[in-house]
Formats: structure tokens, sequence, C-alpha cells
């Protein structure tokens, strides 16, 4: 049964609730724009994997479209940086080709700021080891 609102008009009983779904399905409509930031889907190597060495090329791939690379390191545990170049692949927009230098044995952690096709900033980080030739 319809009841008086604040302003004394008759308001519906249904309204409210046809506001709440009103209100729901503009956020689902929204939400798949607002969950697209992009994360690494996969790297290579592996985080935690073993090497034999430190590869001469690293691969970040994302779940979306890259705008940009902003940074990537490659370094190890004494801190040098062993990345020469850090790009966006040319047939690929969501992977990162890093190219590497200087190969020791040991730790080695990437860390990585991307911009997403949406303009987000996206960092992460991953780690591991380099067993010598």
């Amino acid at each position: 049964m319809p009841g008086p609102s604040k302003s004394g008009a008759v308001r519906p009983r249904g309204a409210r609730s046809l506001l709440a779904g009103a209100v729901v399905l503009a956020a689902l409509a929204v939400a798949p724009h607002a969950l697209a930031h992009s994360g690494v889907q996969a790297t290579s190597p592996k985080p935690g994997a073993v090497v034999q060495a430190l590869p001469a090329t690293i691969t970040l791939t994302f779940g979306s479209r890259l705008m940009r690379v902003s940074s990537v390191r490659v370094t190890d545990a004494k801190g040098v940086n062993h990345a020469t170049s850090a790009r966006l692949d040319p047939r690929n927009a969501a992977r990162v080709v890093v190219r590497t230098r200087s190969p020791v044995p040991g730790a080695y952690r990437v860390a990585w700021t991307v911009q997403s096709e949406d303009g987000h900033s996206e960092s992460g980080a991953f780690a591991f080891r380099a067993r010598g030739r």
C-alpha cells in the first residue's frame, strides 16, 4: 500500500525496490570496466623458478592491453639492475618484454610498474633464482 513520502506525496512501496534494482544493475554494468585492471597472468621465468642462468629475455603477460611500461628492474641480491630495456611486445600489447645483461648466479627480483589501457598504474614483483652455468 502506498505511503506518504517526506514531501507528503504518496509513493508506492515498490519504488524503493525498483530504485535498489536500478542501482544494482548500474553497478553490474560498470563492474567489468572497474575490474578490468591488467594483472600479471604469466611470467617467464615463473615466480619461484630455478633456472640455469639469467635469461636474456624475461616476459610478463597481463590480462589486458597496456598503455605503456613505466619501469622494470631485474635486480640481483646486491641491488644491481640487470635490465637493459623493457617495452611492450609490438605483436601483443598485453606482454612486456625485458632484455637483460651480465648474468650472475643467484637470486633475482623483477619489479615492474605499467599503465593499463584504462590509465591506472599497476605495479608488482616476483622473484626467481639462477644457478649459474
